[in-house]
């Protein structure tokens, strides 16, 4: 998501919270986890461990008494100028609500709540101010001092937490924020550029990419299954380079691989549909999702994209990527891969300038292997390879693709980006799991030095 909104509505600092003396916090557990986040300072390569959750209400202590068919999981780091889009969204959230078939949690952290966020239950709204999407929060909340919503550990700690009161057959984790998708940049000690995804404003922590495959991984063991569906509610994410890092925990990947809008998924849509058919799939909610998304910028001013990827096809993925890296990277080929690579749908509003730290540099690969097949002859080894790996992509790797756009270009994405740096390769890039298991890697050092050998 981006957003400059500077609007901060007073009642948001309220309406998420219970009151403190409800729950038994004392002023000098909030005072010090005040202090714990301005304690954090700079950036940390190991976010500091999440304060213990206040005490639970009655009426959220007790788990389900049957196990639900789905559970729903939301982390919404609105500490950013996301503050306004975090209220919109548990307002759409509470338009649908819990039901006893499905559990909806979420964890919001606002930039004016001092440290301290609000994990809630949502249930359904049925005040006369029920379709105020800025309106009041009527979920009960539990309060949790010096709350980093840029901690992957917290992240897990609010999932534990989701689980142990809401069991279900299925889940779904939701990672709500800002997105800059690409690459671990700058290494695994937090230095360099800021990529991954929730961004926390108070602690200057985030959760890098590497770092939602270790909560996934956590979380999966907690649960002691797979979480059916992730995705990630921001921008660049849907990422080869990203779902790499999260497949062997996760079933179906649901993400956009350009900027998303400032309004996100649209939450009462798909929990409707959701609760209309709570049996559902982890694919056939992908697909939900996908499609309810794609329906809420119809005709908008909007270049959405939405995508939901099987994660189980991604081993399988990268072996017919390296077929095709083998037969590209040679000499008589790179005029025309450099010329396919200029025209390729790039993301980030279109972006396809300079190397820059902000810039995330990805680009369509579906689409950029079928432009390199339309300069290649048929009867070629590219162009076989070239074929082999859309096909891939488009019929096993892809399971829903859509795209609400106003430019026509858009209409080529086909639900998965690649990093693809212009004039400068990022050496942190070798840390990723994708360029262990793939040799795309290779490729974009070839392509950026003819000298360089693919291995």
């Amino acid at each position: 998501m981006k957003q400059t909104i500077t609007l901060i509505l007073a009642f948001a600092a309220t309406a998420l919270v219970t009151d403190i003396n409800a729950q038994n916090i004392s002023f000098d557990e909030l005072q010090s986890g005040i202090e714990r986040i301005k304690a954090a300072g700079s950036f940390s390569a190991v976010p500091p461990a999440p304060a213990p959750a206040a005490a639970v209400p009655s009426d959220m202590a007790a788990p389900a008494a049957t196990e639900r068919e789905w559970l729903v999981m939301v982390f919404i780091n609105g500490r950013n100028n996301l503050a306004q889009a975090a209220i919109k969204d548990v307002n759409e959230m509470e338009m649908v609500g819990s039901t006893d078939k499905v559990a909806v949690t979420a964890e919001v952290g606002l930039l004016q709540d001092g440290g301290n966020s609000s994990r809630l239950f949502i249930q359904k709204d049925t005040t006369a101010d029920a379709g105020n999407k800025l309106g009041a929060i009527i979920s009960p909340a539990v309060k949790v001092p010096g709350a980093d919503m840029g901690s992957w550990q917290h992240f897990v700690d609010f999932a534990k937490w989701s689980y142990s009161r809401y069991p279900a057959k299925k889940v779904m984790a939701i990672l709500w924020n800002h997105g800059s998708g690409r690459i671990d940049i700058g290494g695994a000690d937090n230095t360099g550029a800021e990529l991954g995804i929730a961004y926390d404003d108070l602690t200057r922590n985030f959760i890098r990419n590497k770092q939602i495959g270790m909560a996934l991984k956590e979380i999966q063991s907690a649960i002691g299954k797979k979480v059916d569906v992730y995705d990630s509610d921001a921008c660049l994410m849907q990422m080869a380079e990203v779902d790499y890092e999260i497949k062997d925990s996760v079933d179906v990947i649901v993400g956009s691989e350009e900027s998303a809008p400032n309004a996100g998924l649209p939450y009462d849509t798909i929990l409707a549909a959701l609760t209309a058919n709570p049996s559902a799939d982890a694919e056939t909610l992908g697909a939900i999702m996908v499609d309810k998304y794609a329906d809420s910028y119809a005709g908008s001013a909007e270049n959405a994209t939405l995508s939901a990827i099987r994660s189980s096809r991604l081993a399988g993925f990268t072996e017919v990527l390296n077929d095709w890296v083998k037969a590209a990277a040679i000499p008589a080929h790179r005029e025309k891969l450099l010329e396919a690579e200029n025209e390729a749908l790039s993301f980030e509003g279109g972006y396809n300038g300079n190397d820059t730290s902000y810039s995330a540099r990805s680009k369509d690969l579906a689409d950029f292997v079928d432009l390199v097949g339309r300069k290649t002859d048929k009867d070629s080894k590219l162009y076989a390879k070239g074929e082999a790996l859309k096909k891939f992509i488009n019929t096993r790797l892809v399971i829903a693709n859509k795209i609400a756009a106003v430019e026509p270009t858009y209409n080529r994405a086909r639900g998965l980006a690649v990093y693809f740096p212009k004039l400068i390769y990022d050496a942190s890039y070798d840390e990723n799991i994708f360029s262990r298991d793939s040799l795309w890697d290779d490729f974009l050092k070839w392509k950026l030095d003819p000298a360089y050998k693919v291995k």
